[in-house]
């Protein structure tokens, strides 16, 4: 099973309920996973909503939230079918898995929540009550603290995975969105998207231990999500705006670049040689393949319907 995942990109298709499976190496769509066969199912017609996906540490299930249902789907990447799914609260949006404790924790935007199910019984065990519409989640990387963006709140709220208590929550600028970490793990990346075509985004920087605020820039017009770059100095961010991918030089504080890509360009994610960034184009239903190297787009794939995140492995 890990020879056969290798070098395998998947992409969940928000619009259509699919996960488009990618070859890296030939860069071409293998095949799709449909998600929803039902009665209501017409084609292009999204019932579940797939919005976030994670995979497992044994790399045999994706775990899909499902923004439109409440709940979360697990599809068997053996068999490449849907294998259970588990109600969560209303409106999840993503979606982390914490090895340490065995618990997958979902975002639950409509019902200001945090769901934690038990990984290996598949139950819901709590609701962990949060700021407003919270969107994004991410581990810390000893996986003892879970940080959630609070969009409407403007907060960010840090929970212990040892108890699945908050244990604090602090402001930031308005409609935090998503979040990254640096490869220390010490710093928080906080990019706050604009809903307004006059204002600008803000990435605020986070010390990961007390969340004390040390420093904040501005970036794009709509910054959607960012990925650290390999030496940790740059940030790569989508700009569902500008149509760009923003190249930021975190210690000079400075854009030094901007990488043309779809149209609504949101999740990005990149692979673990650091070789190339994989960009999500929402409007284009396309993904974008950028060299790191040379940040030059090399290939857009068609994937499907609004794709909303990607895995690499």
């Amino acid at each position: 099973m890990e020879r056969k995942l290798e070098n395998t990109v998947f992409v969940v298709n928000m619009g259509e309920d699919t996960i488009s499976v990618l070859d890296l190496l030939s860069r071409s769509l293998l095949y799709k996973i449909r998600l929803y066969e039902g009665f209501f199912y017409k084609g292009k017609q999204s019932v579940f909503g797939s919005h976030d996906a994670v995979i497992d540490y044994n790399r045999k299930y994706l775990y899909i939230t499902n923004s439109h249902h409440g709940s979360i789907s697990i599809v068997d990447l053996i068999q490449n079918k849907l294998k259970d799914q588990v109600y969560v609260g209303s409106c999840p949006s993503h979606i982390a898995i914490c090895r340490k404790n065995k618990m997958i924790y979902v975002s639950n935007t409509d019902s200001n929540s945090i769901s934690a199910i038990h990984l290996e019984k598949n139950s819901l065990l709590t609701q962990i009550p949060v700021g407003t519409m919270p969107h994004d989640v991410k581990l810390s990387h000893d996986q003892r603290k879970l940080y959630v963006t609070n969009v409407d709140s403007n907060t960010v709220t840090m929970i212990d995975t040892v108890h699945n208590d908050v244990e604090k929550t602090v402001s930031v600028h308005e409609n935090p969105y998503h979040i990254t970490l640096n490869k220390e793990g010490n710093l928080i990346f906080v990019v706050s998207t604009s809903f307004s075509s006059i204002d600008q985004g803000m990435i605020t920087i986070l010390d990961s231990k007390d969340m004390k605020i040390l420093d904040q820039m501005k970036v794009g017009r709509m910054p959607v999500e960012a990925i650290i770059g390999k030496n940790d100095n740059i940030l790569y961010i989508t700009d569902a705006e500008l149509n760009v991918v923003h190249v930021l030089n975190i210690k000079e504080q400075k854009l030094i670049d901007k990488i043309h890509v779809g149209r609504m360009p949101s999740n990005i994610k990149k692979d673990g040689r650091d070789k190339f960034l994989f960009v999500g184009n929402i409007q284009d239903n396309t993904l974008s393949i950028i060299e790191i190297k040379t940040l030059k787009v090399i290939e857009n794939i068609s994937v499907g319907v609004e794709p909303s995140s990607i895995l690499c492995t």
